[in-house]
């Protein structure tokens, strides 16, 4: 957005109830098209639009630098003395210029002002030494890094002085019997039916005939022709015979006379 010579007053105003402190439009200033702002230390802050309004120009100018007292201890007095080398001296001045045109059309009062605060007002305390240095961020830096420093080396010393509590380590608890799982029976083959044996028809005696009890059998001829003559062996008990049947004899009947 652009800034027009007649909204530069309007503009001054609202900084100066943005920024933080006493600042004030400069009673005093020229009228020479830009706004001048003062506090009550004696820092100023000036900015004027430039091409056309589509840039603004702003500049800082340093203020006297702070008295010390007659009493002050050696310490006090050279940190006052770097405190001096390292502000802006009064009467310099120091510039920045921004662009107002942005994506967000945003209003060159918030423009300004993130500018002043980022890049200008720093720069009273901390005077940069070349265009685009800002010694405030390698300060701060440094002294971020001095106090993690510090705070390491407080708990190193802190764990260093605490005993170092020893654990003893858990028993080891003995193996116990393991459970042994017992193998599934197998199971067992199914019997095999084994065919009957064929019996020849040759084997098959005829129907109907059998053998005469009185005729004796192979066998028992064999085992009576296979036995010694004259032995101590018992002689075979002889085969049982059926009894025959004897025919009753007649008697002559008796004649009568």
């Amino acid at each position: 957005m652009l800034i027009t010579d007649a909204a530069v007053r309007e503009t001054a105003a609202t900084l100066a109830q943005s920024l933080e402190g006493d600042w004030i439009l400069d009673p005093e200033a020229p009228a020479d098209g830009a706004a001048h702002l003062i506090s009550s230390d004696g820092r100023a802050i000036s900015f004027r639009p430039i091409f056309g309004g589509a840039t603004v120009q702003l500049w800082i100018t340093g203020n006297a630098a702070p008295t010390l007292l007659d009493d002050a201890t050696p310490a006090e007095l050279a940190a006052h003395e770097a405190h001096i080398a390292a502000r802006l001296p009064e009467g310099h001045r120091y510039n920045k210029a921004t662009t107002l045109v942005t994506d967000d059309e945003e209003d060159p009062a918030v423009i300004i002002l993130r500018t002043l605060e980022d890049h200008l007002l720093p720069a009273f305390e901390y005077k940069p030494r070349y265009v685009g240095h800002r010694p405030w961020i390698d300060l701060f830096d440094n002294a971020l890094a001095a106090v993690t420093a510090e705070r390491g080396g407080l708990l190193a010393a802190t764990a260093e002085a605490q005993p170092v509590a020893t654990t003893e380590p858990a028993p080891v608890p003995e193996p116990g019997p393991e459970a042994v799982a017992e193998p599934e029976p197998e199971p067992e083959p199914e019997a095999e039916v084994a065919p009957a044996p064929e019996r020849s028809p040759q084997s098959q005696e005829p129907a109907g005939e059998d053998h005469s009890d009185d005729a004796p059998t192979p066998a028992d001829e064999s085992q009576r022709g296979g036995a010694p003559a004259g032995g101590d062996t018992q002689p075979e008990a002889a085969p049982n015979r059926r009894p025959r049947k004897r025919t009753p004899k007649r008697r002559p009947k008796a004649s009568s006379n």
